[in-house]
Formats: C-alpha cells, sequence, structure tokens
C-alpha cells in the first residue's frame, strides 16, 4: 500500500504547500514553500488536505478540498462540478455536487471512478478557486 501523501494551505501567507512530513504526535508540519523555502512549523496554521490515491484524466492526485469537473461521456457530454471531501464518518473520500440541483447526498468518490460513464478532472480547490464554489 502506497504511503498517503498530503498537502496543505497556509492560512496566513495564503498559499498550497507540499508537505514532506507531518508529525501527530507533536502536531508539526514540514512544508516546501513554491520559492524553495522549507519550514517546520505547528500544523494550526495549515489546513492539511490527504490525497485519495486517486488521478483524474491528466494524472493529476485528487486531494480532499479538490474540485473535480466530471463529465458524463454519453449524456450529451453533460458536465458539473463535484468538491471531494474525507469523511470520517464513513472513513472515505467523498464527493457532494456543487449545484446539487439532483438532491443527491454526498457519495463515495471511488463512485465517479466505478464505470466508464465518466471523466474526472481537477479544475480547482476550494482554497485558490473559491469562485467554483458559486457556479451556476
Amino acid at each position: 500500500m502506497a504511503k498517503p501523501t498530503y498537502r496543505a494551505w497556509d492560512k496566513e501567507f495564503k498559499e498550497m504547500v507540499v508537505v514532506n512530513a507531518l508529525v501527530l504526535d507533536e502536531e508539526v508540519i514540514k512544508a516546501t514553500y513554491k520559492n524553495g523555502n522549507v519550514v517546520k512549523e505547528d500544523m494550526k496554521n495549515y489546513d492539511i488536505m490527504q490525497s485519495s490515491s486517486l488521478k483524474d484524466k491528466d494524472g493529476n492526485k485528487i486531494f480532499a478540498g479538490d474540485i473535480l469537473k466530471v463529465t458524463d461521456k454519453f449524456k450529451n457530454k453533460e458536465s458539473w462540478l463535484e468538491i471531494v471531501s474525507y469523511s470520517e464518518e464513513k472513513a472515505m473520500f467523498v464527493t457532494k455536487e456543487i449545484r446539487n440541483e439532483f438532491k443527491v447526498p454526498e457519495s463515495p468518490l471511488y463512485n465517479l471512478f466505478d464505470t466508464n460513464l465518466f471523466s474526472i478532472e481537477v479544475v480547482g480547490n476550494i482554497y485558490e478557486n473559491p469562485e467554483l464554489l458559486k457556479e451556476k
């Protein structure tokens, strides 16, 4: 089984960082910034996101907090946006449609990959692309 990977949103500097290590018992994160700086800080300054270990159609890892464009390959190429999260209650990654016009509660992320019906693409995340959450 692959080792879980993480990324984090720096709440103060508003930047997504690569997580090199988490020390849970000390609540410390070691992160690399886009400019190359590596820091070791208190985890309370960050929102931590785990990878689902799934990848989109372009090979991008899918993390909690990602916004996915789901396209039905057969139904007039209809598409919609879904948010990925981790459900502690269900112990799995789940998605929920942003518009929720179908009134569907959250569903397991793997359902989108269970068939060849859908094309999945990461189009952003809830921190860097909040405008997508208001998609009409």
